[in-house]
Order: C-alpha cells, then structure tokens, then sequence
C-alpha cells in the first residue's frame, strides 16, 4: 500500500484551516464504559479538625480525594471492630470494608490532520496527529476517622496511627497502579494513531470521517488501557489478602480493603 508520509514540521507549519478541531474530551468508568466527564475540584488537605491529624501526619497526596467515615471504640480493639462494622460496603463482596477505593479516568487531547488525493488509486491518504494529550484520574479514597481517642492510652494510640498506615500503604499503591505506571503508555498507544486511507468518493466527508475514527481507537484505548489497569488491581488485592491474617486487627489495615 502506497503511503503519502507528510514531515512533521511540514505537517506542523502547513496545516490547513479547518484541518482541525477544538480539545475533545473522553471519560471512562472502572469498567472501561465512556461516561460523561465530571470534574470535580479536590479539596483541600488542612483538614481543620484534630481528628483527622493521624492520616494528615502519616502524608495524603494533593492528587487524591479523600473521604472519611467515623469510629468509635475505648480501646484500640472496640475501634478496629467499628471500622469493620461501619466501612463502606463492597457491592462485588457484598461485604463490609476497613476502606475503599474508587476511581475513574479520561484525557483530553487535539487532533489534527492533513490529506491528499491519490488519483492514480482512488484514495485520500490522512496523516493523523492527536497531541497536546492531558491524562485525568479521578481517585477517591475513603478511610476510617476516630472522632475521639480521649480514651486510648499512648500505645493504642500507636497502633492505631500504624493501622492508618497500613491501609494508606494499600491503597496508595493502587494509586501506583492505577496512575504512576500509566502514563507513558497511552501516550504511546495515542501517538500510533496516525493513518487513515479513505476512498476517493470519502473525500468531501474526509473531516468527519478521521473525526470518528480517531474517536473510535481511542475509546478502544481507553477500554484496553481500564482493562489492563483492573486487572493489576485485582492482582493486588489478591496478593495483600494472602499475605494478612483476617484475625489479626494489627495486619487487617494493611489490607487493600
């Protein structure tokens, strides 16, 4: 197949009017399904109040929204119990959770192209260039909050501060996977995104045309990408359940959930 390749900076420099478009946005839930995106401002971390001075000291990203639901107990067991009994509930489980972790992502990106006409084959050849690609998450983790720990002594304060540790330890780690070893990826996988061959008769509709096909490969990007994410996940929670006995308190925070 003959290919009409076009130089980047001539790509760049000689780029016709109405050859391109205005950012277009793409959503996806944790199913890989395209949503409508939302965005929501995170809010800030000076948590004001004093009971939420144990996850504050123990360092939450200003990347991550943070959630929190209280417990209650006089003693570092009562406490742990509460969270057992009070977290968020887990509708695949259809359990109850110390913690949990929700999140969803999309992009937005510009897309632009430059075509010619092979007369000799009938066919319009597109160079496609999807760039200025901006990723979002949106992450949300919720956690255990004691709303008064007037009545632990110093070492169940401890052991309650290491609990907070655990699960933000678990959950910050899918933060990892879900975020921090993305990135690169699909913005590779984007940038692949780069041919189209369309019929002569396709030419006068040729906008519209590489408009729905770029949108098309990267809707299946985003369905892949959500994919391979949710399954590193599901490993994950895998391996921390195998490694925490469910009877101790002082291991179940290090569970993802």
């Amino acid at each position: 197949m003959r290919r009409y390749a076009l130089s980047l900076a001539f790509f760049l420099a000689f780029l016709l009017p109405g050859h391109s478009w205005g950012e277009i946005v793409q959503h996806f839930d944790a199913a890989g399904n395209l949503v409508p995106a939302i965005r929501k401002s995170l809010p800030t971390l000076a948590h004001k109040s004093q009971k939420y001075s144990v996850a504050q000291s123990l360092g939450l990203r200003p990347d991550i929204r943070y959630e929190f639901y209280p417990v209650f107990g006089k003693t570092f067991a009562e406490i742990v119990k509460s969270a057992e009994e009070n977290g968020p509930f887990n509708k695949k489980t259809r359990k109850r959770q110390t913690s949990a972790f929700a999140w969803s992502m999309g992009w937005s990106y510009q897309l632009s192209y430059a075509s010619e006409y092979d007369e000799e084959n009938d066919k319009v050849h597109v160079d496609i260039l999807v760039h200025d690609i901006t990723i979002t998450y949106d992450i949300t983790i919720t956690l255990p909050v004691l709303t008064d720990d007037s009545s632990l002594n110093d070492i169940e304060k401890e052991l309650w501060k290491n609990y907070i540790a655990g699960i933000l330890e678990a959950e910050h780690g899918m933060v990892k996977i879900v975020k921090d070893d993305t990135q690169e990826n699909i913005i590779r996988r984007m940038g692949d995104v780069a041919y189209l061959m369309l019929d002569g008769e396709q030419e006068e509709d040729a906008e519209k045309l590489v408009e729905r096909y770029v949108k098309e490969e990267t809707a299946r990007i985003g369905k892949e990408t959500i994919m391979q994410i949710q399954e590193k996940l599901d490993q994950y929670e895998k391996k921390g359940e195998e490694k925490t006995a469910p009877d101790s308190p002082e291991q179940s925070g290090k569970k993802p959930h």
